[in-house]
C-alpha cells in the first residue's frame, strides 16, 4: 500500500478503485446522490489542506505565482472515471459534486464530467451554436461539457487547474470536434482563459489538425477582451485572460503558422491593453523558436501602428523644464 507521502506527491494509490471501501463509497454515493461519505474517505489522499471542523472552507485565489497545494489529480481522475462508469444513474451525484464549495469535490466532478463528455462523443456532449446556459436549462438534459464550462467560472486557481486538466482529456479524446465545441466557452473571461489554456499544450496540439478552429477560438477570446467595457478592468477573469494569452499564442504559433498571420493582423489594434498583449506575444515568440527576422517584422508592424504621442503638437523641443528641481 502506498504511504501518505506518495499520495501527497500526486501518485494514484495502486488498486485505489479496487479497494472495497472506495468502491463501495462510490456505489453508495451514486445511489444516494450524496458525495459526503466518498469525499471524507478521499480527503486524506486529496493533497489539499486538512479539513477543520469537518468542512474545508473554500480558499482564496492567491494570484498566478502563488504556490499551490499538490493536488492528487490522478486519484481524482480515477474516481471521476469510476463515477462515469455508472452511466446515467451517476448524473445526480455529479450534480451534487458540482454544487459543492469544496475544491476537491469540484476537481473530482470535473474529471467525471470529462470522462462522460469523452465517451459521449458527438452525441450527448456535442455543442451547437445555440448551446448555453439557457439552452441547457430549457432542454433539461445533462450536458457534461456544458457543466464543465460552468466549473471553469470558479475563481479559485486550484479548481481551474483541475478543469483545465479535465478539458485536456476531452480534447485528447475528441480532437478537432472538441475545438469547435469550445466556441461556447469564449463568451466569458474565465471560461475563455480555461479553454485557451487547455488547448495550449504542445503534445495535445500534435493531435489537432483544425488550425482554423484554434485561430477562431483565439480571435473570439481576444476580441472579447479588446471590446470589454472599462468597468471590467478590475475583474479577475479579464486580467487572467490577458495575462495568459501571450504564452498561449506562442504555443499555438509553434504548431499552426496561421496564428502568426493572425497576430500580425492584431498589431493594428488601438486599445493599449490589447497592444500590450500583442507586444508580449511577440516577445514570447522571440524567446521561442521563431527567427529574429520574423519577430522583428512583427515588432516593426506594431511600432508603425502606434498612435501618436498625446498632445505631441504642444511639445517644443529644447525648452527648459521649469519644474525641474521643484518640490
Amino acid at each position: 500500500m502506498a504511504d501518505s507521502s506518495d499520495l501527497r506527491r500526486g501518485a494514484t494509490p495502486p488498486g485505489a478503485l479496487r479497494n472495497p471501501k472506495i468502491d463501495a463509497a462510490i456505489e453508495r454515493a451514486v445511489q444516494l446522490g450524496d458525495p459526503a461519505e466518498l469525499l471524507t474517505l478521499l480527503d486524506r489522499s486529496s493533497g489539499l489542506p486538512a479539513r477543520r471542523g469537518g468542512v474545508r472552507a473554500p480558499g482564496p485565489d492567491l494570484g498566478p505565482n502563488a504556490p499551490l497545494p499538490r493536488v492528487n489529480l490522478d486519484l481524482a481522475r480515477a474516481v471521476g472515471a469510476a463515477i462515469a462508469d455508472r452511466g446515467a444513474p451517476a448524473e445526480r451525484l455529479v450534480r451534487a459534486l458540482c454544487a459543492s464549495t469544496e475544491e476537491y469535490a469540484l476537481i473530482v466532478a470535473a474529471q467525471a464530467l470529462a470522462a462522460m463528455a469523452a465517451r459521449a462523443g458527438g452525441a450527448g456532449g456535442a455543442a451547437s451554436p445555440q448551446r448555453g446556459r439557457g439552452a441547457r436549462g430549457a432542454r433539461g438534459g445533462f450536458d457534461p461539457l456544458g457543466e464543465l464550462e460552468q466549473l471553469a467560472e470558479d475563481p479559485r486557481r486550484v479548481v481551474r487547474d483541475g478543469v483545465v486538466a479535465a478539458l485536456r482529456a476531452v480534447i485528447a479524446a475528441r480532437g478537432d470536434a472538441a475545438v469547435g465545441e469550445l466556441a461556447s466557452w469564449t463568451d466569458g473571461y474565465l471560461q475563455a482563459y480555461v479553454a485557451l489554456e487547455a488547448l495550449a499544450e504542445r503534445t495535445l496540439l500534435t493531435g489537432i489538425s483544425a488550425g482554423a478552429e484554434v485561430v477562431a477560438r483565439l480571435e473570439e477570446a481576444f476580441a472579447m477582451a479588446d471590446r470589454s467595457p472599462r468597468a471590467d478592468e478590475r475583474l479577475q477573469g479579464l486580467r487572467l485572460l490577458r495575462q495568459g494569452m501571450p504564452a498561449q499564442i506562442a504555443t499555438f504559433a509553434a504548431r499552426f503558422p496561421e496564428v502568426v498571420r493572425w497576430l500580425e493582423e492584431r498589431t493594428q489594434v488601438e486599445r493599449p491593453e490589447s497592444r500590450d498583449v500583442v507586444a508580449q506575444a511577440i516577445a514570447a515568440l522571440r524567446r521561442g523558436s521563431f527567427s529574429d527576422a520574423e519577430t522583428a517584422r512583427l515588432g516593426a508592424a506594431l511600432t508603425a501602428s502606434a498612435p501618436p504621442a498625446r498632445y505631441a503638437a504642444r511639445i517644443v523641443q529644447g525648452t527648459r523644464k521649469r519644474s525641474k528641481g521643484r518640490r
